[in-house]
C-alpha cells in the first residue's frame, strides 16, 4: 500500500476511533451541567463509569452509546450495499431496533425521536415517512461515514447526508446539522485549513437551514474568549443548532486530545459533542493523537477498525479520486 494510502486509511481509523473516544469519554456526563461535571468527575480526562443512578448507569468505562452504534450502522450498511442505500439503511435501523426488545442496554439513551421513528418503522411505516420534526442531532452525530466514502464530491456528500437523515429526522436543522458533520469529515479528509472546512460546511449546511449555518460562521467571533464562556454561549443541549455547533467550536479551538476534553467536561449532550468533535480531529489527524489510555478500555475497538478498513476499500474501489 502506498504512503498516501496509508494515510487515508489512517484517517478513516482516525475518524471513527476518535468519534466512538469521545462518544465513550463523554457518556458518563451527559446530562450534567459543566458545574456539576466538574464537582462529581473534575476533568474528564480518562474514560470513567457513568454513576449509580444516570440513565447510562451500568455501562463500564470506554463503553460507547447509541451515537456511535448509529454511526457503526450506517458504515456498515454503506459496505453491505456498495453505497448508500436509504432503504438498506432504514432496513438496518429497524433491525437494531427490534433487538431493543432483546437488551434493555441497546436503547439506553437513545434519543426520542430516533427512537419514535424506528419504532415507527418497525409498525410498518415507510421509511419516507418516519421522521420527526424535532431539531436534534441524533441524525448528525452518525454522519460522518458519508463524508469519508464520497468526500471527492461534496454534492453526493450533502444529498447522502441529508437523505440519511430523512428515516429518524426530518427538521431542516435536524438535517442541515448532518451535512455540516459529513461535510466537515470529509474535507479534513484533503488538509484544508479549520476556517475553510467550518465556512464550507456552513455553506453546504446553509442549502438546507440558514440559521445553523450562521451558528456556525458565529463560532469564529467565540475563539478568543475563555472557552467556558464561548460554551455557555453556544449552550449544549441536544438540538442540533447547539451540538453541532459547539461540536465545530472544540474542534476549531483546541488541539485533538483538548478538544474532546473540553467537549465531555462542557455539560449537555457531552457524548455527541465529543463524538462528533472526534469525527472531525480523527479525519484531520488520523489515529496518532488519540491517547493510549483512552483506547485501552474503548469497547469494540477492532470492530470499529475493520469497518474503517472496509470503507476505505470501498472509497477506493467506487469512488475515484
Amino acid at each position: 500500500m502506498a504512503l498516501l494510502d496509508m494515510d487515508k486509511l489512517d484517517r478513516f481509523r482516525g475518524c471513527l476511533l476518535g468519534g466512538a473516544a469521545g462518544d465513550a469519554l463523554g457518556m458518563p456526563t451527559e446530562g450534567y451541567t459543566a458545574g456539576e461535571i466538574q464537582s462529581i468527575f473534575g476533568r474528564m480526562v480518562d474514560m470513567m463509569p457513568p454513576p449509580v443512578g444516570h440513565f447510562h448507569a451500568g455501562l463500564r468505562a470506554g463503553q460507547f452509546t447509541d451515537d456511535t452504534e448509529e454511526t457503526l450502522l450506517l458504515a456498515e450498511s454503506l459496505i453491505e450495499h456498495s453505497g448508500f442505500s436509504a432503504d438498506g439503511f432504514s432496513s438496518k435501523l429497524a433491525s437494531w431496533g427490534s433487538s431493543w426488545c432483546l437488551n434493555e442496554r441497546l436503547w439506553s439513551g437513545v434519543g426520542f425521536a430516533t427512537r419514535s421513528a424506528i419504532m415507527s418503522m418497525i409498525a410498518g411505516t415507510p421509511w419516507q415517512e418516519s421522521g420527526i420534526s424535532i431539531p436534534t442531532c441524533g441524525s448528525a452525530m452518525r454522519a460522518a461515514p458519508i463524508g469519508l466514502l464520497y468526500h471527492s464530491d461534496l454534492d453526493l456528500v450533502r444529498s447522502y447526508a441529508d437523505l440519511q437523515s430523512l428515516p429518524t429526522h426530518s427538521a431542516p436543522a435536524s438535517r442541515a446539522g448532518a451535512v455540516a458533520v459529513a461535510v466537515g469529515v470529509a474535507l479534513c479528509l484533503i488538509d484544508l485549513p479549520k476556517e475553510t472546512i467550518l465556512e464550507s460546511a456552513a455553506r453546504q449546511a446553509g442549502r438546507v437551514d440558514r440559521e445553523l449555518a450562521e451558528r456556525l460562521i458565529w463560532v469564529q467571533s467565540l475563539l478568543d474568549l475563555p472557552p467556558e464562556e464561548a460554551m455557555g454561549r453556544i449552550r449544549t443541549s441536544p438540538l442540533s443548532k447547539e451540538t453541532v455547533v459547539s461540536a465545530f467550536y472544540c474542534f476549531l479551538r483546541f488541539r485533538p486530545e483538548e478538544g474532546l476534553i473540553a467537549a465531555a467536561s462542557g455539560g449537555g449532550d457531552t457524548d455527541s459533542i465529543a463524538s462528533i468533535a472526534g469525527n472531525l480531529f480523527g479525519a484531520a489527524y488520523g489515529t496518532r493523537w488519540i491517547p493510549q489510555r483512552w483506547l485501552v478500555s474503548l469497547e469494540q475497538k477492532e470492530r470499529i477498525e475493520g469497518i474503517a478498513k472496509e470503507l476505505f476499500h470501498l472509497c477506493e474501489s467506487c469512488c475515484p479520486q
